[in-house]
């Protein structure tokens, strides 16, 4: 399996080196990035090299740190039948661990994205709310009309067609049914408690915009890979009729 994984990396270019080297966390300093550079002549020696590097290379884009010595040690104690210096059940716990403590450093990552997402998106509606235009319910949804209507409101019983633009708080785009060439319609009972508190204060015909804080929204869990953690949305919502 590895062997057709790092075929896959075919057509290596300079550039895809040059960032891998500078994407590389490290492996740790080894005797061999101070010897003299070896140059493969045989076909043995250059498919070697060129597993090994397109291997390396495929360990540093998944973030996997080594230690060089240790590395080539194990590989070397391999084909000369070796010893090994570990016992296969040690090896398996020393993946294990790393792969725990990994998941650590992933989770305290998302956990401080989390947080400095939900700072920012509590000052920009604290800001926001200042604003003449903008409304804010209870709940502490934001929204600004933008076109009213006369038609009827729905219910949360209802389903809905709607038209929508779904922007961060930068104003980038994530989703917009624009792109699928059609409204999209939906019950309210099926979609996130902006919506379904919002759309209620609607009338067919209206266009709103909405302002959603991350507990109205998908809130601590995002939604990978658009949305993060905490991360405050907006949408433009035109409502189009009740079916």
């Amino acid at each position: 399996m590895l062997l057709a994984a790092v075929f896959g990396a075919q057509n290596v270019t300079a550039a895809g080196q040059q960032d891998a080297a500078e994407e590389a966390p490290g492996i740790e300093d080894s005797a061999a990035a101070d010897a003299e550079a070896m140059v493969p002549d045989t076909l043995m020696e250059r498919f070697s090299y060129a597993f090994g590097y397109l291997s390396a290379m495929s360990f540093v884009q998944q973030g996997i740190e080594l230690d060089g010595d240790f590395f080539s040690q194990a590989v070397l104690d391999v084909y000369a039948d070796a010893e090994p210096v570990m016992s296969i059940e040690e090896m398996n716990q020393a993946l294990e661990e790393y792969q725990r403590e990994l998941q650590t450093q992933a989770q305290a990552f998302e956990d401080d994205v989390a947080a400095l997402n939900l700072e920012e998106a509590e000052a920009f509606l604290a800001d926001n709310a200042q604003r003449e235009e903008v409304f804010v319910t209870e709940s502490g949804l934001q929204y600004e009309v933008l076109e009213q209507g006369d038609g009827p409101s729905p219910t949360a019983d209802d389903v809905v067609v709607v038209h929508y633009i779904g922007m961060f708080m930068d104003g980038a785009e994530f989703d917009s049914s624009h792109d699928y060439g059609q409204p999209v319609s939906f019950p309210l009972t099926g979609v996130i408690p902006s919506w379904t508190e919002g759309l209620q204060l609607m009338n067919v015909g209206s266009t709103y915009m909405f302002y959603v804080h991350p507990d109205l929204g998908y809130g601590r869990q995002g939604r990978p890979p658009q949305i993060g953690p905490n991360e405050l949305l907006t949408f433009e919502i035109e409502l189009i009729e009740i079916e």
